[in-house]
């Protein structure tokens, strides 16, 4: 694997989560509000953007998978979660949005307990590569370079870079 070329410090990054804190902060004021992540590279996302929102939130995560299908992506909910979201507004927080088929796919399952709200907040948002009506209400980044993205809970599923502070680019697509 190259070496990684970061696009974003640590710093940058902490400064958009601030902005986008802020501006779901006001978004959301008076309202109960419930964080759902996609697991696995949402974790940091959620985790810090949690932090900088001053007012109660609920949160929890989902596993979802996709595989190649006849007519497309499969989808599946491998882990759900266990909170009640009736009621409730709903942020669903995803690393990368790309297509929007996993993310729809979720919406569509979450929107069943009448919750009083449903978005999505993204940690790099890819909307040239959506193949479904969907949008990010939030991101943090959406001017991020081609290439595969790691740090900041991104990265191969052995854990190379994942940890990183940074988001930075790797010219080769790890093998897992």
């Amino acid at each position: 694997m190259s070496d990684p070329r970061v696009i974003y410090d640590a710093d940058r990054i902490r400064e958009r989560v601030a902005e986008v804190a802020a501006r779901i902060t006001e978004d959301y004021r008076e309202k109960e509000l419930v964080l759902v992540g996609i697991l696995k590279g949402s974790a940091f996302l959620l985790a810090d953007l949690a932090r900088q929102i001053p007012m109660g939130v609920d949160f929890d995560f989902v596993d979802v998978t996709t595989s190649p299908g006849e007519r497309g992506e499969v989808v599946s909910l491998t882990y759900a979660t266990h909170i009640d979201v009736h009621g409730r507004h709903v942020l669903v927080i995803k690393d990368v949005l790309h297509s929007g088929v996993t993310e729809n796919y979720l919406v569509t399952h979450l929107s069943q307990q009448k919750p009083a709200s449903i978005a999505v907040c993204a940690l790099v948002d890819k909307p040239q590569m959506r193949s479904v009506a969907l949008q990010a209400k939030y991101a943090v980044f959406s001017d991020v370079p081609e290439g595969y993205l790691v740090g900041y809970g991104l990265g191969p599923s052995r854990g190379q870079h994942t940890n990183r502070p940074d988001l930075a680019i790797v010219e080769e697509v790890p093998s897992s």
